[in-house]
């Protein structure tokens, strides 16, 4: 199940749960890191001021750990296994079809709406992407 800080994602790890459970299967949590909001940013002049990018990068891990343990913790109460995986990538939508495919994924569990803002109106919603080049099934969420 690929979750984000957007409010689809209590839906989407309570309907992977309830899933998981009756078929005794074991859920991934995957969180994508896009990479451009951690390289540095030039200033108006196009200077770049400081290198905070591992700083940046440690911050972000750290809240997405914290996001994929609320999954995790929840999966426990259920009685289903979750495993976190955190991903640095330049495409959230790539990122997760890759990881789908390279570890054999039997089912892709994704919300309708994440947090693209601008991003998917101009170049289409992270689970459109999914949905269409995904090598499984994809259950998205609403």
């Amino acid at each position: 199940m690929a979750i984000d800080r957007s409010g689809y994602k209590d839906k989407i790890i309570d309907f992977a749960i309830s899933l998981a459970k009756p078929l005794g299967a074991e859920i991934t949590a995957i969180h994508v890191i896009d990479n451009s909001i951690i390289l540095p940013a030039p200033d108006a002049y196009g200077n770049y001021i400081g290198d905070q990018s591992e700083a940046t990068e440690e911050r972000l891990k750290k809240q997405a750990d914290d996001l994929l343990s609320e999954a995790e913790l929840l999966g426990d109460k259920e009685g289903v296994k979750v495993d976190k995986v955190i991903i640095v990538a330049s495409s959230c939508a790539g990122a997760i079809l890759d990881y789908a495919k390279d570890n054999n994924v039997d089912l892709v569990v994704v919300g309708t709406k994440g947090m693209t803002g601008l991003k998917h109106f101009l170049l289409g919603s992270v689970a459109n992407n999914i949905i269409s080049n995904a090598h499984c099934p994809v259950l998205a969420v609403r």
